[in-house]
């Protein structure tokens, strides 16, 4: 119930900004808006979804993704000043846990939002992530960076039985020779 209030006031919150003038009118019709938005659309956690969130992990993980967000665009940045380098693009098979819907989501959109890098596809049963990479080198660090944002994400909001799974601080998983999937590379272009 605290849940369905917090995204009531969220969502009128929207609409009194997107209308730029805190009227009566404006209140009263951004609650109305909202309770029909969380009516129609009701928030359901997965089956056996026991997410929350963890702030220290949280912060964990903000703090990697802005550092590989700065990382990233230094190396677009290099790219687009010096544009006699070869650029050596890929697509990356990635097998990941696909904990769950929203886990995954959270990976795929991270990866989207670092320059150089998007998530292309994503696959189900086994879950598996197709990353296009502009300047891939080695498509196992690849990987092993998506499964250390995965690990990272789900330390963050995954449910208790997935971050025990996780083990201690090694988040690094290295992949079985099974699931490790070649890339696919593409000649650079002149």
């Amino acid at each position: 119930m605290t849940a369905r209030v917090s995204v009531v006031a969220v969502l009128a919150a929207v609409w009194v900004a997107l209308w730029e003038d805190v009227t009566p009118a404006n209140v009263v019709s951004g609650l109305l808006v909202a309770l029909a938005v969380t009516a129609l659309f009701p928030n359901r956690p997965e089956p056996g979804s026991s997410a929350r969130l963890r702030p220290v992990a949280a912060a964990r993980l903000l703090g990697y993704f802005l550092w590989k967000l700065a990382e990233a665009n230094a190396v677009v940045a290099w790219e687009v000043l010096t544009p006699t380098n070869r650029v050596n693009e890929g697509i990356v098979a990635i097998p990941v846990r696909g904990m769950s819907g929203g886990i995954t989501t959270i990976v795929a959109n991270a990866i989207s939002l670092t320059p150089g890098t998007l998530t292309i596809d994503v696959d189900d049963d086994p879950c598996v992530l197709y990353v296009h990479v502009l300047h891939l080198r080695d498509p196992e660090e690849v990987r092993r960076e998506v499964l250390h944002l995965e690990a990272l994400v789900i330390r963050a909001f995954g449910p208790a039985d997935a971050v025990a799974r996780l083990g201690g601080r090694g988040e690094r998983v290295d992949l079985a020779p099974s699931q490790a999937t070649e890339a696919t590379r593409e000649e650079p272009t002149p």
